[in-house]
């Protein structure tokens, strides 16, 4: 065999090792790229969801319900449908909160709800219940606020507002404008 038949079969045997190599590492990072979801696919769903939040103390901090829960990657949210919480308080009278729709935070510390947003106090004197089309619930702090129209019931008393901000822990509700109070006395326990 001669020096340049050598050379030509050697530079062949490379040159198709080569492509060959070439050719694996592009099959390899095929798959890769198409993982990677737009920003409008969730990773993982939920069906019938239920999960509880903790307090540093160990104690029940908050309860969620949903019909199903959709986590999306891009942006690390969660959206469910039909939520319904269950805010625990340390005097041991919760708040519920329900809406058709909402989207939490990775930490669940800010949870949004639209669409018939209702919460409700129960207290063996007393039951509160106010609606709103859009409602923002600080979870960690148990504050909800809302720039929307509100409106409040309970045993004696029917209040209209726009905006409000409820201190859930601490029973108290600032109206922050428009507000409009209709007391029927006779109704009081």
């Amino acid at each position: 065999m001669s020096r340049v038949t050598f050379i030509t079969l050697l530079s062949a045997v490379i040159l198709s090792f080569a492509s060959l190599f070439h050719w694996q590492s592009t099959q390899v990072e095929t798959p890769v790229a198409q993982q990677q979801q737009s920003s409008n696919e969730s990773d993982f769903y939920i069906v019938n969801a239920k999960t509880t939040q903790f307090n540093s103390t160990g104690q029940p901090d908050h309860h969620l319900e949903a019909d199903e829960i959709k986590h999306f990657p891009i942006g690390d949210f969660t959206i469910a449908d039909n939520p319904d919480i269950t805010l625990f308080r340390k005097d041991g009278i919760p708040w519920y909160i329900s809406a058709e729709q909402g989207r939490m935070t990775q930490a669940n510390d800010t949870i949004e709800l639209w669409d018939n947003v209702a919460l409700q106090r129960d207290t063996p004197d007393n039951v509160l219940d106010v609606s709103t089309s859009k409602l923002t619930l600080e979870a960690a702090t148990k504050i909800a606020h809302t720039d929307r129209d509100v409106v409040i019931n309970d045993n004696a008393t029917h209040i209209e507002a726009t905006g409000m901000k409820a201190h859930i822990e601490e029973d108290k509700i600032k109206f922050l404008s428009n507000v409009r109070v209709t007391h029927d006395p006779a109704k009081v326990n």
